[in-house]
């Protein structure tokens, strides 16, 4: 039996690609890039506030989820809601989060503040929105193979949409700018509203997608002591998580708009190109992470030939790890960078498989944890999902900002001009290394935790089983 319809599947997809338009500027490496080079805060100070709220979210995500898995609106469902009344207040604070009211130094505590307070109120919204979002994955079909599909879309869809406008946002912005000689900063808030504000009107439609699995009341859990000690029940999902956290020790990721900025001349893709540093790095995630999409496309038959999505996920590590070795031995000298960005991007194609291999292992500890205590997490499961995405992003550009502090940096206005030699020694020395080398250690840390889940697709099928029997058996003594 199909519960899904087009319609509804239609109206999710479209709502979760509008939802990562919006996080498309706050996800990825522009987001160091726009406080360093654009807001103009000092490295030391970036990496300390991205660390700092980063730490915001991992107490702030656990508690909003624990608060959906035990709160039930009047008409029985508790996530739903959620995808209606969020969308607006996350498209206004992601505008004035990007407003740059002065450089002065003398007004930067006054800046710090700002910028922080509209990232907490941000951060908020959008934290209820986005485990509404994941967690209705969980409850959207009984049937876990159905789920399974419906997932692979989503992850499928808004990976493809944060990748394409990720891509696409920091070099258009440049390019806007250039051509206009506009400042940086003003281009900014005006892509913040087309975007940030647009996709977030968009994520509406998510509202759409049914909730068809619901746990009656009284079984859920009581306290938010309660949520915290299923929650560690959970193995799965803790491992998967402890592993997320060790794949944000791959910093260097974040550092590419500024080896591009510093590194590569001026006339590398022909004279008087309007393509700078932002530019270049699009044109570098475009070589490195868009045969990822093939991956996506390809998830289930990997799922097979892994046997299991737990084996997939180590098999696109192990893949990373032998690229960027390989192209780190190639060297970005003349013609070499394009050699060096088409071997990662091969070892990139498998990974693009990665976020639907999490979301179904994700499912699944839900389902084992309804199967062992009856009683189902969806909220402070993908909670805690959505919590260690942010705070990984948060380390990962933490230590990259901290990097920078390290090396000496010295932030050159908001221009995206290239300036050779104009960096330390020591910046000039480690920028690749720390640029291809980090990502493949932490793809070697990522696998480690991994070795240690063990969930057969036998012991699926009876989970999968039991609770269909459960659920019909309590659905009969109600009606009965």
């Amino acid at each position: 039996m199909k519960y899904i319809s087009k319609k509804e599947k239609a109206n999710y997809y479209f709502g979760l690609i509008g939802q990562n338009i919006l996080y498309a500027l706050i996800g990825g490496s522009f987001f160091t890039y726009y406080l360093t080079d654009i807001a103009l805060f000092p490295p030391l100070l970036v990496s300390v506030m991205l660390i700092v709220m980063k730490v915001w979210d991992g107490v702030n995500d656990p508690i909003v989820g624990s608060f959906v898995d035990k709160h039930t609106f009047k008409n029985g469902e508790k996530l739903r809601p959620f995808l209606k009344y969020t969308p607006l207040p996350v498209g206004v604070f992601t505008v004035l989060m990007f407003i740059v009211f002065s450089t002065d130094d003398k007004l930067l505590w006054l800046r710090v503040a700002y910028f922080v307070i509209m990232y907490i109120c941000w951060d908020l919204a959008y934290t209820f929105q986005d485990v509404a979002i994941w967690g209705i994955t969980a409850a959207v079909s009984p049937d876990s193979s159905e789920r399974d599909v419906f997932v692979q879309w989503a992850r499928t869809f808004g990976s493809i949409s944060y990748g394409v406008f990720g891509f696409a946002i920091p070099m258009g912005l440049e390019m806007v700018a250039n051509a206009t000689g506009s400042s940086m900063r003003l281009m900014t808030v005006v892509f913040a509203i087309i975007f940030g504000l647009g996709g977030s009107m968009m994520s509406l439609r998510c509202y759409h997608a049914q909730e068809r699995i619901r746990v009656q009341q009284e079984t859920q859990q009581e306290s938010l002591k309660e949520s915290f000690l299923l929650l560690f029940k959970n193995k799965m999902m803790l491992l998967v998580t402890l592993a997320n956290l060790c794949g944000a020790l791959g910093f260097g990721a974040n550092l590419i708009t500024y080896f591009f900025k510093y590194e590569i001349p001026a006339n590398f893709l022909g004279e008087n190109s309007m393509i700078g540093a932002l530019g270049l790095t699009t044109i570098y995630y475009m070589f490195t992470s868009m045969p990822g999409f093939i991956g996506m496309m390809f998830a289930d038959k990997l799922k097979k030939l892994c046997h299991g999505y737990v084996n997939t996920m180590i098999f696109m590590q192990i893949c990373n790890i032998v690229s960027r070795t390989i192209a780190f031995f190639i060297g970005f000298e003349g013609k070499n960078l394009w050699i060096s960005m088409i071997v990662i991007g091969i070892g990139s194609i498998p990974s693009g498989a990665s976020s639907i291999a999490q979301t179904s292992v994700f499912c699944d500890s839900i389902d084992y944890m309804e199967y062992k205590t009856g009683k189902r997490t969806e909220g402070i499961t993908f909670s805690i999902q959505t919590s260690f995405t942010k705070i990984s992003s948060g380390v990962t550009a933490g230590l990259a900002a901290l990097a920078l502090h390290l090396l000496k940096y010295n932030a050159i206005d908001d221009s995206a001009t290239v300036f050779l030699g104009t960096q330390s020694a020591a910046f000039d020395s480690w920028i690749w290394p720390l640029v291809i080398l980090t990502p493949a250690i932490a793809s070697l840390l990522f696998i480690v935790p991994l070795l240690f889940i063990h969930y057969t697709p036998e012991e699926r099928k009876k989970v999968e089983e039991t609770l269909k029997a459960r659920r019909k058996k309590e659905a009969e003594s109600i009606s009965g």
